[in-house]
């Protein structure tokens, strides 16, 4: 499906010129587009063992794709279909497929090898409903050759060939019914029927761009040139959604843009045709319109060069008041300057007063977090000082008591019940318990988070999970000292009454349960 013609608004004479440009400029789009169909119609070909009826099938429906587009492979198809019909012994094909190139070679230019063809085909041979096909191939083969021969023998026969064609067709067709109207005497009539046949076939149709044109060609012979160019425009919008490069429209409408002064739409239009013209090898085409092209070109340029000598002039001009204005400009920058100098001064001086306030600013951050950290430190300084002399309190009153116990007991001779005394290491295990737990209470109550942020770095499945009642256990204790600071294995090792090598290893099973046991330590004391 071919992308959809643009829209501009209303169907007026400026809104048809801009759709053209637009069309004129994007014609490449449409073009991809019937390439891309070609193509998935020649992928039948791939098909292994295809049968010599669907070559020519589709062998015929690619060069319907090419004429008008590209004839050098309309004539290749053409010339496989000859070959395929040749091969299969078809009449009837071999008749369609010598038509069908005969009326290629023709539009190539190439006339001899047409004429060659359509000479050796006679009424008694031909299939009667192909007859059709053979006339309009001896007209369209007489009316590119007219374009290189004036003969009146030639031109008497091509209305021969019209006439035949004519008594031959459907009278029910559009075709029919078209070359009713041509016939028609009078200009009027021919307009009229004309629009009349607009309203049965389909917008931007094949068909709907040589009815549309035929009107343009009308009004622009009436002297209605603002109505003509709308036809030729309809008409010339419609060859290049059909992707139609043999498209007499938009040469007729260049020659009238020409006539009319606008020379650059006229060099636009005319340069399109030519294009097409070159890219699907339609040799009287080509003829036809390089003769114009050439003029159009000429005059355009001629047209641009005068146009770059005004530009010239309006440069110097200008250049001239540059000057100008560039000798009031510099005197005004004088005295612009001294204010700009002021200003970077107090730039510069906001820019040294932001600095220090910076400056100021992340010295007072520093001293504050820093007196926050003093604040903790004395907190805890206080806490365990205050602690310390309580325990310590504490302990001379035990001492105190035990010593009045050992006393009495050495007064009264209780010397058995004495030694036991002495022996015994409950009193220890028990002040050393509470001074465990004394220290466990105070540390908490300093770092409320301390075990969640010490599981936080260990791997989910290594994390301590203590005793229902329990603070701290021993492995805690050694990190709770590391985090107060105390970082002498052999100091921890007397506080918890075990030995060095005992600390050592409780520290190297913890940093192998960490995640990262590099940094773990580093990171915990830190933290």
């Amino acid at each position: 499906m071919l992308i959809s013609l643009p829209s501009f608004g209303k169907d007026n004479l400026k809104a048809l010129y801009d759709s053209l440009d637009y069309s004129v400029a994007h014609k490449d789009m449409y073009a991809q587009e019937k390439i891309k169909r070609i193509n998935e119609i020649r992928s039948a070909l791939s098909y292994a063992n295809l049968s010599d009826v669907n070559k020519f099938v589709v062998y015929n429906q690619l060069y319907n794709e090419y004429w008008k587009f590209d004839l050098d492979s309309a004539i290749h198809y053409a010339r496989l279909e000859v070959e395929t019909a040749n091969r299969m012994n078809d009449k009837y094909r071999q008749v369609q497929a010598d038509f069908q190139l005969a009326t290629s070679y023709a539009m190539h230019g190439m006339y001899l090898q047409a004429e060659q063809i359509l000479s050796k085909h006679s009424m008694e041979t031909i299939p009667k409903d192909l007859r059709a096909e053979y006339y309009n191939a001896n007209i369209q083969f007489l009316q590119y050759y007219l374009y290189t021969s004036d003969s009146p023998e030639d031109a008497k026969a091509q209305s021969n060939y019209r006439d035949s064609l004519y008594a031959t067709q459907d009278q029910s067709s559009i075709e029919y019914r078209l070359n009713l109207v041509d016939r028609m005497p009078s200009e009027k009539e021919r307009l009229d029927g004309y629009k009349h046949l607009l309203e049965l076939v389909e917008k931007n149709s094949p068909m709907y761009a040589r009815i549309t044109y035929n009107i343009g060609t009308i009004y622009a012979q009436q002297g209605n040139r603002d109505d003509a160019k709308k036809y030729l425009i309809r008409s010339a919008l419609s060859d290049i959604y059909n992707v139609t490069r043999e498209n007499q429209s938009i040469y007729e409408l260049a020659r009238l843009e020409y006539e009319d002064g606008n020379y650059a739409r006229a060099y636009r239009y005319a340069q399109s045709s030519f294009e097409d013209a070159i890219k699907a090898g339609i040799q009287f085409r080509v003829t036809q319109v390089s003769n114009f092209y050439s003029i159009i070109t000429d005059v355009y340029q001629r047209r641009e060069a005068s146009d770059k000598q005004s530009l010239i002039n309006i440069i110097v001009l200008s250049g001239i008041l540059l000057v100008c204005l560039v000798i009031a400009v510099v005197y005004i920058f004088k005295q612009l300057k001294k204010i700009m100098r002021i200003r970077k001064d107090l730039a510069d001086s906001n820019n040294e007063l932001q600095r220090l306030n910076e400056t100021l600013n992340d010295m007072n951050a520093q001293l504050h977090s820093s007196n926050s950290l003093l604040q903790e430190n004395n907190s805890i300084k206080e806490q365990y000082i205050g602690q310390f002399f309580n325990i310590c309190s504490g302990y001379i009153d035990k001492i105190g008591d035990y010593q009045n116990v050992l006393y009495r007991l050495a007064v009264n001779k209780h010397y058995d019940e004495l030694v036991k005394k002495l022996r015994s290491t409950t009193l220890i295990d028990s002040e050393t318990e509470a001074l465990y737990q004394h220290f466990d209470t105070i540390f908490l109550n300093l770092f409320p988070t301390f075990v969640s942020d010490l599981n936080a770095l260990l791997k989910e499945d290594e994390q301590i999970v203590l005793k229902q009642n329990s603070l701290l256990n021993k492995e805690l204790r050694i990190y709770a000292l590391l985090r107060l600071g105390i970082t002498d294995s052999e100091k921890i090792a007397n506080f918890l009454r075990c030995s060095t090598s005992t600390i050592y290893n409780y520290r190297t099973k913890m940093r192998n349960r960490a995640i990262d046991k590099n940094t773990f330590e580093d990171i915990f004391i830190n933290k």
